[in-house]
């Protein structure tokens, strides 16, 4: 009984060391989802999307886009609109005469993907 008594006061220490050594690293992961969104990543993060999608079917409303979205840069896409802590971004492809609105939330994430801005 002695021994056990002993052993759950040790691995108590550890436990609580271990949790302790680490607080300072759990008040960084609790504000790094407060990101502080602006332009330049919105667009980034807009294009990074767009590339990805033109090879892989994300699950988002235009599925697969063709490859000339492949060519898309920074300039083909425009910020339309910011509206509590979401983004509503246009991406347009030229070659086929196409627009795709992205909404992008404050944390970075694309929430959704259309054909048109009514999401």
């Amino acid at each position: 009984m002695r021994n056990l008594f002993i052993f759950l006061v040790i691995g108590s220490a550890f436990i609580s060391s271990y949790s302790l050594a680490h607080a300072d690293k759990m008040k960084s992961m609790d504000h790094s989802r407060h990101s502080h969104m602006n332009e330049e990543k919105v667009i980034s993060i807009t294009v990074k999307t767009i590339k990805k999608m033109t090879f892989k079917d994300l699950g988002y409303e235009p599925g697969k886009l063709p490859s000339s979205w492949e060519n898309i840069n920074n300039s083909d896409v425009n910020i339309v609109n910011v509206h509590e802590g979401s983004y509503v971004v246009s991406a347009t492809n030229s070659q086929v005469k196409q627009t795709l609105y992205f909404r992008i939330d404050d944390d970075g994430d694309v929430v959704a993907v259309s054909e048109n801005k009514g999401f």
